[in-house]
Order: C-alpha cells, then sequence, then structure tokens
C-alpha cells in the first residue's frame, strides 16, 4: 500500500500548487471587481475547458494544461485564443470603455501581492508555532572537508573521481563568513552562492573566494569549484557541521568487544570521536570507517545530554557488501541508524520573506549572467515543484509551509518580471502606452503574446523533460 500513502502526498501536494495559483488570481479577480473592470472568465489552468460554471456573467473553470492560471480581462488585455476563449466573444466584448493607467497597474500587480501575503500568513503560523529544524541548517560551521568528489564526465558520460577543492584549505571547525564578498546566512547560503557563483580567473577556470574564521583569526581563500553530477553545478565539497546521535540499534551490531552488556552503545548516545579524531558531521564519521576498513575502532561518545561525559568503547566495524548494477561495493559500519539534532525556531516572517526574495534575485541574476553555470535545466516547472511539495508533506506540515513560502515569493516575483503574457508584461505595456500617449496597435500586442506564450510552454515542457529525468533517474 505504499503506492496510495505516495498518491496522498501528492493530491496534498496538488491541493498546494493549485491554491498557490488560485490565491494568486484572487488577487487579480478581487481588484477588477474593486476597479469595475469587465470580467469574462477565472480559470486555472490555460487552454480548452475541462470544467466550470457561470456565475453573474463571470465564467470559472479548470482547464487542461495546469500550468498556472488566469482572469480574462478584455479591457486589460485580451488573449481569447490563447487562453481558450470561444471565437464569437470578440464582437461581444467590442465598445467597452477604456480603463485608466491606474487601473491597469493595481489590476496587473495585485497577483503578485496575493502571493507575498499568502506566503506571509504562512510564514507567520510558522513563526506563532515554531519551525522544526536540523541544527546544521542554522549554522555556517563546516563540518566536513570531501578528500575526492565524483564529477560526470560528459565525454564519457560516466562519473570519475577529482581531488576536492576544499580539502587542503577549509578545515572542520572553521566558519564560513562571507561567500564572494557577501556575508552569508546559514550553510543553504553557502552552498547556494557557491553554485550561483560566477567567478572566473583569467584563463577562464573558476573561482570563488571564502572568507573564513578558524580560531579567532580570519582566513582568505580562494577555491577553484568543480561541477557535479549530470545537473552540472559548482560545488567545492564542503558541508556543515552536524551533531547527530545514536538512533535505533541495526539488529546484530554493533559487535562490541570490551564494555559490559548493560552499559555499551546506546541510543541517543552523541558521537563524538572515533579513534581519537573529532567526528564533526555523518559523511566525515563515514569516510573513516571507510579508511579504517574492518577491523576494532574506539567510539567516544557523549551521555547523559545536559551533563554529558565522554565515555569510550571498543567496537568493531561491520561490513556490507552491495551490488548495484555491475559495481560492488563495500560499507564499513559500527551498525546503528542516526538521528540529527533538530532545534524548534520561531523565524521572523519578514525576514523569511526577504530571505527567499534575495533567493530568488541571487538565482535570476546567474540565469542571465554568462559566467555562471546555472542554467535552464536547474530550474523546476509544476512536476519538479509537485515532487518537492509532496516530499516536504511527508517531512511534516511546517517543512510543507515552508515551501510553500518559498513557492510564492517565487511567482510573485517571476509574473512581475517584464516579459509579455505575464503580469509584469501588461505592466509594461501599460507604461509605453501612458509615455506614447496612445495603445500600442493590437496587431503587435496579439503577436508579441502568442511567441512568448509558445516560448514559456516550450519552457516548461523544456523543465518538466528535466524533472522526470531527476525524480526517475533510470
Amino acid at each position: 500500500m505504499s503506492w496510495l500513502y505516495d498518491f496522498w502526498f501528492i493530491l496534498v501536494a496538488l491541493l498546494f500548487l493549485g491554491l498557490s495559483i488560485f490565491v494568486h488570481e484572487l488577487g487579480h479577480f478581487l481588484a477588477a471587481k474593486r476597479r469595475g473592470l469587465v470580467i469574462k472568465r477565472f480559470s486555472i489552468g490555460f487552454g480548452p475547458r475541462i470544467f466550470g460554471w457561470e456565475k453573474n456573467g463571470v465564467e470559472y473553470r479548470l482547464s487542461a494544461f495546469p500550468f498556472g492560471g488566469y482572469v480574462a480581462l478584455p479591457q486589460l488585455v485580451d488573449m481569447g485564443r490563447i487562453e481558450g476563449g470561444e471565437g464569437d466573444e470578440e464582437e461581444k466584448l467590442e465598445g467597452l470603455p477604456k480603463i485608466s493607467y491606474a487601473d491597469k497597474m493595481i489590476v496587473s500587480v495585485m497577483g503578485a501581492v496575493f502571493n507575498v501575503l499568502f506566503a506571509l500568513g504562512l510564514a507567520s503560523v510558522l513563526y506563532f508555532f515554531g519551525h522544526e529544524v536540523y541544527s546544521s541548517e542554522l549554522t555556517t560551521e563546516v563540518g566536513y572537508v570531501a578528500k575526492e568528489l565524483s564529477v560526470f564526465d560528459q565525454k564519457t558520460e560516466k562519473e570519475i573521481t577529482v581531488p576536492g577543492p576544499a580539502f587542503e584549505v577549509i578545515q572542520p571547525g572553521d566558519k564560513i563568513a562571507k561567500v564572494d564578498g557577501v556575508e552569508v546566512r546559514d550553510f543553504q547560503d553557502v552552498r547556494q552562492r557557491i553554485v550561483a557563483g560566477t567567478g572566473l580567473t583569467e584563463d577562464g577556470k573558476r573561482v570563488v573566494h571564502l572568507q573564513v574564521e578558524r580560531k579567532g583569526k580570519t582566513i582568505e581563500a580562494d577555491l577553484f569549484p568543480v561541477l557535479i553530477s549530470t545537473e552540472q553545478m559548482r560545488m567545492v565539497g564542503i558541508g556543515p557541521k552536524e551533531i547527530f546521535y545514536v538512533g535505533k540499534l541495526m539488529e546484530g551490531r554493533p559487535l562490541y568487544v570490551h564494555p559490559p552488556a548493560d552499559n555499551g552503545l546506546s541510543m541517543g548516545d552523541q558521537l563524538w570521536a572515533v579513534d581519537g579524531q573529532r567526528i564533526h558531521s555523518f559523511q566525515g564519521l563515514k569516510d573513516h570507517l571507510q579508511e579504517r576498513g574492518y577491523g576494532p575502532l574506539k567510539v567516544t561518545v557523549l551521555k547523559g545530554g545536559d551533563s554529558a561525559k565522554e565515555v569510550t568503547y571498543h567496537l568493531h566495524s561491520t561490513e556490507l557488501t552491495m551490488k548495484i548494477g555491475d559495481r560492488v561495493s563495500t560499507d564499513y559500519l559500527i551498525g546503528f541508524h542516526r538521528e540529527f539534532q533538530k532545534t524548534l525556531t520561531y523565524p521572523n516572517p519578514f525576514t523569511m520573506i526577504f530571505n527567499r526574495m534575495q533567493d530568488m534575485y541571487l538565482t535570476l541574476t546567474s540565469l542571465v549572467n554568462p559566467k555562471s553555470d546555472v542554467k535552464m535545466r536547474n530550474m523546476s516547472g509544476p512536476v519538479g515543484i509537485v515532487d518537492h511539495l509532496s516530499v516536504f508533506a511527508k517531512i511534516g506540515w511546517t517543512r510543507l509551509f515552508w515551501f510553500v513560502v518559498f513557492i510564492n515569493v517565487n511567482l510573485a516575483i517571476l509574473n512581475v518580471l517584464p516579459i509579455p503574457v505575464l503580469d509584469g508584461g501588461h505592466m509594461m505595456f501599460a507604461t509605453i502606452e501612458k509615455l506614447r500617449g496612445k495603445p500600442l496597435p493590437l496587431a503587435v500586442l496579439e503577436r508579441l503574446q502568442v511567441v512568448f506564450m509558445v516560448l514559456i510552454f516550450s519552457f516548461m515542457i523544456y523543465v518538466t523533460f528535466f524533472d522526470v529525468k531527476r525524480i526517475f533517474p533510470s
């Protein structure tokens, strides 16, 4: 019945995506009604009607292509042929009174305003009830530095191993203060600024500049990122400090050598060191075990919560061999499921919205910068968004709300971009008309709308292709 479990969360994801689109269109609808505009249709989706009803002269409907929605306002712009209107509507709409520049601007922008208000409402819920996050999400302290990274070789279409760019420069315990001269707020911000980086040396090599705090000293370092995985994103091979505990013990493991049976490794113990080497992350523990291989080892844990004491056990690693396709890999384990430390936060709603806006601005500027490695293929369309929403819904409602905040801020910003078909395009045309003192030729507007609608649909199909590849990599 796992498919039913997954299907339920896909429905939840579709509900919240549809709700975000509905809120956006509701903003247009209410503003148009308030300003006295003629409204002929309120649609979720584009294209032919699936089902709907009519009330007070307005058609409410669900349309075939779920790539957004629209409120048909002929006094603002007539896109009947694109949106799925009937052929005889043009005659009925002739002779409608002209609307003012203020009407056009207010009605066009209110969709984005409603998305921001919706995001602010959800962020306020997280502020009042709390939002549980992993402690590693709140820090800029480095917990893991990769000795090697696997990169995708486009020529051979295989994974190859290269030295980790940060391995000989950055150390666990370092705190990242700035990336390319910009202060960072948490490790997600560190990652995003490295991925969206545009730094290049004179000979065209990718570079990122980090300002690091280490034992009271400030260190400046240039690292040379490599492109990771089929996504081809810049990475330097660092991860955040993680505090993690022994969760459920695996059956038959760990294999104790010395400790008394009633006083061994137990749930809730915090992993502190292995063989005298301080452990700052779970990946660091895995790497150490791989290097040590099969055999005895000393594991130091903290017991007792706030009044924790260091206790060292002499354990024996166990060997797990797996076959994936033609490749056989061997992992060495202590034998427990890890549990990462969580913290209940109360994020300021306005700060949360502002941070999401900053993230979106960074993404958009990197997309149009030829020095960046962020491309259209790295974006997500409706399929990818629904997949992410369903994943966060499984984690919990606060994670789901957090991501819906992110989506609504993105929707707001994308829709006010000066691109024909989008709200920002309507505002751009209205402003040009105001400056010219006369409207743009209808034929020009129609051609621009059609061309950009085709481009947007093509973009949706393009990113959906890559969304499907991410969800079903095989």
